[in-house]
């Protein structure tokens, strides 16, 4: 299976040492790192990052602004903190960086046409590719659900986009909690991205970590085993279905029998 890791943020610990030790006790392979809440970890992931048992892989949101803001200044304030993240997937030596377009909730000021959406959308990604490209990074575009944008939710589209700009650094990531909202079938959701795929998220249709749930990996597990998928999986959950000690692990084995099932 490819390596399972988990955002630190859902980890149980008083800190950033205790966080990375017990997801490598759980059998998780790696740390992503949650940029929405980056002043709480950055001084503390700094001191330990040498030290630090598990590599730090992924950096998802904690961008400002919208790169879709009807405003010009405010887009520019957007591949601004873009780069300053990019700059800190750098030092952490985490070679993913993942965030969706544009969100409701961050974004009061949204344009509502989808072509004008994508123009604005494909008019700025070059310049973050080729920023991205050179930090050792790939620049991740996320859909996700209609209830939290208004703005590429499916995997075809996200997928259309990538191969018009056909660059090297830029490709999707695919989110199972989103999907089971946006997709009829994951496993052709998948089929039809191919190689854009260079990321995975799981979470369960509550969005706790995945196995207690009535959320079906195992089609969409098998489309990415035919894709020869070689990218991560990650446990990307907003909560825990109980006790992280206990679900945590469960979560581990039950993500690597499906994998192996499927």
């Amino acid at each position: 299976m490819p390596p399972i890791t988990c955002r630190l943020e859902v980890l149980p610990g008083a800190n950033v040492a205790e966080k990375v030790a017990n997801a490598q006790r759980y059998g998780f392979a790696g740390i992503a790192l949650p940029g929405r809440f980056l002043k709480s970890w950055l001084d503390e992931a700094r001191a330990f990052k040498a030290d630090s048992p598990l590599p730090f892989v992924s950096l998802s949101l904690g961008f400002e602004g919208s790169l879709l803001s009807p405003q010009a200044a405010v887009r520019q304030q957007c591949r601004d903190s873009i780069l300053r993240l990019l700059d800190i997937c750098a030092e952490f030596n985490a070679h993913l960086f993942n965030i969706p377009p544009v969100l409701i909730q961050d974004n009061p000021e949204r344009l509502k046409d989808r072509a004008q959406q994508d123009a604005l959308f494909l008019e700025q990604l070059p310049a973050l590719g080729d920023a991205a490209k050179t930090r050792g990074v790939t620049f991740l575009m996320e859909p996700v659900n209609r209830y939290e944008s208004d703005y590429l939710h499916s995997i075809e589209h996200a997928a259309q986009l990538c191969a018009q700009l056909n660059h090297p650094a830029i490709a999707l990531t695919a989110d199972f909690y989103h999907m089971q909202l946006e997709e009829l079938h994951a496993d052709a959701a998948l089929t039809t991205a191919g190689i854009w795929t260079k990321h995975v998220h799981v979470a369960e249709n509550t969005r706790v970590e995945p196995g207690p749930g009535t959320l079906n990996f195992s089609p969409g597990f098998k489309a990415l085993k035919d894709l020869n998928y070689r990218g991560l999986v990650e446990v990307e959950c907003r909560t825990l279905s109980g006790p992280g000690d206990v679900v945590l692990p469960r979560s581990v084995a039950y993500l690597k029998k499906m994998w192996q099932d499927a």
